[in-house]
């Protein structure tokens, strides 16, 4: 609804005041003297508040005035047409002038950076910037090496650095699986650290690694129960660290099962505690490789070579790999050295290394 000329005065009047209450209380808020938002543009008003919001107040009337005379007849369109052609060019400039926005790419202070809003991912790119971005190359979802993965892992590459072979390991998908989805400070570190305390040197952590991958999908008090588990038999403490190391899968064997192996070879073999002990000290695969090769040899000594009891300890305490030789070279050499060579039993029994 337009004012009447009555009502203007009252109009500028109430507006004039409201606005300049207003403009009083953002620049208390805002503005300090002597303080500038942005770089290059001063807090200081370049004007008075009363001709701004004058100015203003203008604006408004005039808008308000071409709604009204839209709906009159086309002569008086035609006087307001002229009227604003008059008062617009000016009305511009100055308003040009008051409201000049300050630019967000200038230097921002402090307080005023923590007003800003955060940056939404979805904001448009233009093509310039665009062609500036540089992205990495995509992993491959497939592949038969974990060279391409080297460059994008933290944990293959501490790994390669701690002397791991992976290209031994990649062999096995299982294996390249696991050490992709480790993380080396939560699922990594805490078994080296632990293999370190065992006694396993930083130089032999690299080999042994390579070889038993899957230690890291063990359960580090799972590992420290299987070591109590050999100090509570009379294992030292260098003893089990040099069994570590030469039986790289020995830690993977539960409780159990190394316990039936210790077993069984005390009892197949008829040994004491303590020679028992020496034989897995010595060549540690006896716990965890098969024990169908042991069993054969220990048949075929007896049985088709004429060894005794008694004698066959002996040898195998002295070498041990006697147990895990392969039959076939076991019976040629045992053929040349007693029938060719016409060397006794008991000679053999007191040198088995031949």
């Amino acid at each position: 609804m337009a004012l009447s000329a009555q009502q203007i005065p009252r109009w500028f009047n109430s507006v004039k005041l409201s606005s300049f209450i207003t403009a009083t209380q953002l620049q208390k808020h805002f503005l300090r003297p002597g303080k500038t938002l942005l770089h290059g543009f001063s807090a200081q008003p370049q004007m008075s508040s009363d001709n701004y919001f004058l100015q203003w107040g203008f604006k408004t009337y005039r808008t308000s005035c071409l709604w009204n005379s839209s709906q009159s007849t086309n002569s008086s369109r035609q006087e307001v047409g002229s009227a604003q052609g008059t008062l617009l060019p000016s009305m511009n400039e100055q308003t040009q002038k008051t409201e000049k926005i300050p630019s967000f790419d200038s230097e921002l202070s402090l307080e005023a950076l923590d007003d800003l809003p955060p940056v939404s991912p979805l904001q448009p790119v233009s093509e310039e910037e665009a062609v500036q971005i540089i992205a990495d190359p995509a992993l491959p979802p497939d592949t038969y090496t974990l060279r391409d993965y080297v460059d994008h892992s933290e944990t293959l590459q501490k790994l390669v650095l701690l002397g791991v072979d992976l290209s031994k390991i990649e062999k096995h998908p299982d294996a390249a699986n696991l050490l992709l989805r480790l993380d080396f400070e939560k699922d990594i570190k805490q078994i080296l650290m632990f293999l370190k305390d065992l006694g396993i040197e930083d130089n032999q952590l690299g080999t042994y690694l390579t070889k038993n991958y899957a230690i890291f999908s063990e359960d580090l008090e799972n590992l420290k129960t299987r070591v109590a588990y050999l100090q509570s038999k009379n294992f030292s403490k260098a003893h089990i660290a040099q069994m570590v190391r030469n039986a790289p899968f020995l830690l993977s064997f539960s409780v159990e099962r190394l316990d039936n192996r210790l077993g069984f070879f005390q009892k197949e073999l008829e040994l004491s505690v303590k020679k028992t002990r020496d034989l897995v000290v010595r060549l540690p695969r006896l716990l965890t490789g098969s024990l169908e090769p042991v069993k054969e040899n220990v048949k075929v000594y007896r049985l088709e070579l004429g060894f005794k009891r008694n004698e066959i300890q002996h040898m195998i305490t002295k070498v041990p790999k006697m147990l895990t030789a392969n039959k076939r070279k076991l019976t040629e050499t045992f053929d040349y050295v007693h029938n060719v060579m016409n060397i006794p039993h008991h000679l053999i029994v007191r040198f088995p290394q031949v």
